[in-house]
């Protein structure tokens, strides 16, 4: 099995390609001739699926069509599909790249495209992907990453009863960038099957996968829509009947496809209590939510205390937080905790440069920008948009920040140190009626969490990220009577590395006094089916469950 991120060769393992091969036929294929696509067959995972699980036993005319730009793959997956016992089966193996393959006319096309990020294609094949997918979605925007194209151009190429089957990237059941494909699938096809994993589908990197499965036409009525089915591990699938006795949610319509992990009963919970406490989006109490300062060099711009000794920099630094590691275990930055990451010699020095000319700064300062035009840092795009190259725009400090991506929990800080901070973080302005104090505490609390989960999107290890149109929507439970006690016990709790469950336990009896035990209970537990499903925690140790874990317990976690 071979995995390169360079080509975006992810091999599929053959206990998924063989139940996926199994499963459609038996359910999603008629009797009349097949004209199959695999249009990124690598080493032959699915063509060893269509032979290992002899479902083309019965059919006396199938089309095979194979398609792989690497030629060796193309003849170990040619070499499978020839030996596969039927005298009516039809094979073309074709070298090249599938965008600029033509055809139509299929019944099944299945595999797995490869996942190659823009930044990895060559321009003529960005601008191939970009007019493959405005055929099929004429406002499709910016193109992140070749598996949507293979996607698209794939439907495209469907008989009008046909059925897709991809192993795609799990992105595409969150982010905003897909949102557009996802309505798109919800248009094409009938039927639209999901199967998402607890465990890592490709050893070695942290890629969340999916199956998906797309039916344009199905012959009852009550099949229509989204069926889910989450796998605990990859061995279930081999569980006779899996697909009848695993089936988790039936739906008609969906916008962030991640929220299948609830029953409807559970997001009618959350809605219900969103409702019953009238609450208010973050971007309500705030003035400003901005992404942090952008150096586009932070390597150059955010120094050790040696570097600034060494060039005389002092009159240009100013105290900066690059990443939300540097601040654990606390619900805010203190001027004393800033000053132990200086002791520590972290890079928290930012070297703001005074907007003038480069033969009007010091000697020291002029050394150190010479240094910057030796890597070239003046070439790049964004130093150009620059008046001058070494002058960082929108710098201003904030009153608290957001964490852009977090683990077991989102969070939000009081900036007490009055620090900068990198777009590794969002900043906070409060309106004059509202404050920070008050803001953060009432931050922590699990409906918060909990929409926080539902409103973002997370990563094959684990982490939650969300844009900021996704945390300015997040409602709170926004509370203007916090006591200056409440807030340090609070915050004693985090930097104390008590359990979650405590420190929810704490804040929801301040923030939803007005919610029933029940209620409560229920969002615990929603909370934490969302979490661990996001963490894989039950995958990587049974004993260990959410509320167990302080947030830097992740890092001890068993791989």
């Amino acid at each position: 099995m071979v995995n390169d991120k360079s080509t975006g060769s992810y091999y599929t393992p053959s206990i998924l390609s063989e139940f996926l091969t199994k499963h459609i036929f038996a359910k999603h294929l008629g009797t009349g001739p097949l004209k199959i696509l695999e249009p990124s067959c690598g080493d032959g995972s699915f063509v060893s699926a269509l032979s290992n699980t002899r479902v083309l036993n019965n059919y006396k005319s199938v089309y095979i069509d194979l398609l792989e730009i690497d030629k060796t793959e193309l003849g170990k997956s040619a070499t499978i599909a020839h030996n596969i016992p039927n005298l009516g089966i039809n094979i073309t193996a074709t070298p090249g790249d599938y965008l600029d393959y033509t055809g139509s006319g299929y019944t099944l096309i299945i595999g797995n495209p490869p996942y190659v990020n823009k930044k990895l294609l060559p321009s003529q094949q960005v601008e191939k992907c970009r007019n493959i997918c405005r055929k099929s979605i004429p406002d499709f925007g910016e193109i992140k990453n070749i598996w949507p194209t293979f996607l698209l151009k794939s439907i495209s190429e469907l008989a009008d009863n046909g059925v897709l089957c991809y192993v795609l990237p799990g992105e595409i059941l969150q982010v905003n960038y897909t949102r557009k494909i996802r309505e798109f699938l919800l248009n094409k096809f009938e039927r639209i099957e999901i199967f998402s994993f607890n465990e890592l589908i490709f050893p070695g990197i942290e890629q969340d996968v999916i199956a998906f499965i797309g039916v344009k036409k199905v012959a009852n009525e009550t099949d229509k829509g989204v069926s889910f089915y989450q796998v605990e591990k990859l061995t279930d699938l081999k569980i006779p009947g899996y697909v009848e006795k695993h089936s988790n949610v039936h739906r008609k319509n969906l916008n962030k496809w991640t929220n299948y992990i609830l029953s409807d009963n559970e997001l009618n919970n959350i809605d219900t209590v969103v409702k019953k406490l009238n609450l208010k989006s973050t971007k309500e109490y705030c003035d400003r939510i901005e992404v942090g300062i952008v150096t586009a060099a932070n390597k150059f711009f955010i120094v050790e205390d040696n570097v600034v000794n060494e060039y005389k920099l002092k009159s240009l630094v100013k105290p900066l937080i690059q990443k939300g590691t540097q601040v654990q275990n606390s619900i805010r930055i203190t001027r004393e905790s800033f000053k132990k990451l200086k002791e520590k010699n972290k890079r928290v020095n930012f070297l703001h440069f005074k907007p003038k000319p480069e033969n009007k700064q010091n000697k020291g300062i002029q050394k150190y920008i010479e240094k910057g035009v030796a890597l070239k840092l003046h070439e790049q795009y964004k130093m150009k948009l620059r008046n001058y190259w070494y002058c960082v725009p929108t710098v201003w400090v904030s009153e608290g920040m957001f964490i852009k991506r977090s683990h077991l929990y989102p969070r939000v800080l009081i900036n007490e140190a009055e620090a900068y901070v990198t777009d590794s973080f969002y900043r906070i302005m409060m309106k004059d009626q509202y404050s920070i104090k008050n803001f953060t505490f009432s931050f922590y609390n699990t409906l918060t969490f909990v929409l926080a989960e539902l409103e973002g999107r997370y990563y094959g290890g684990g982490v939650l990220e969300l844009i900021p149109t996704e945390f300015k929507r997040l409602k709170i439970p926004y509370n203007d009577k916090i006591t200056n006690d409440q807030l340090n016990n609070l915050d004693k709790l985090f930097r104390d590395e008590k359990p979650l469950k405590e420190i929810l336990e704490y804040s929801d009896s301040i923030l939803l006094p007005t919610l029933t035990k029940e209620e409560r209970k229920k969002l615990s537990s929603i909370l934490k089916k969302l979490v661990e499903r996001r963490l894989k925690v039950q995958k990587k140790n049974p004993k260990i469950t959410y509320h167990s874990l302080p947030e830097n317990s992740l890092s001890k976690l068993p791989a």
